[in-house]
């Protein structure tokens, strides 16, 4: 019956993996299930680039000294890969993985951390997202949100309401924060 009523209506990944390890007391299941997600993550990053003016633009805000944090869905393996692949180490201050975290996006539990690490207010961080899980994360805290995309308009999921809007990253360094 539990079954059923579950499969019965469309989710995510994340909200699949999180029904099997609440119902799975071994252990067993949820462990292989997350091994599954991980292996075709890291086939997923096999051929992934980097848009041309992330480590330009990262390398001006460091500059500036703008704290650089990461707040992601994958784990934490598969972000160290990635961040070893773009050279993005010496840009970045902190990243908080799925395995850093009781819960993941869109719950505001990574930000709130990520916040609390370097003494920052809600006015102080702009979180940068493409998705709606990033910005349900920003507007669950109250920190401004800025959707890198061609349309925030609408998801897969959700409807993303951003007022700020960036096509390119090296946009960001045009928002005066």
């Amino acid at each position: 019956e539990l079954y059923e009523e579950f499969v019965s209506i469309p989710r995510s990944i994340l909200e699949i993996l999180s029904f099997i390890s609440k119902n799975d007391s071994s252990g067993f299941y949820s462990k292989k299930a997350w091994e599954i997600v991980e292996n075709y993550e890291i086939k997923g990053y096999e051929n992934a680039t980097i848009h041309d003016d992330v480590l330009p633009t990262l390398k001006i805000l460091k500059e500036k000294e703008a704290t650089i944090a990461i707040l992601t869905n994958n784990s934490r393996k598969l972000t160290d890969f990635a961040m070893k692949q773009f050279n993005l180490n010496k840009y970045v201050d902190f990243v908080v993985t799925r395995d850093d975290v009781e819960r993941v996006k869109p719950d505001p539990e990574g930000i709130y951390k990520i916040m609390k690490k370097f003494n920052r207010s809600k006015e102080e961080t702009l979180f940068i997202g493409d998705s709606w899980l990033d910005a349900e994360s920003a507007f669950n805290v109250g920190v401004k949100f800025a959707y890198f995309g061609k349309d925030s308009g609408e998801t897969r999921e959700k409807k993303i309401h951003a007022k700020i809007e960036i096509n390119s990253i090296s946009e960001v360094l045009n928002l005066g924060f």
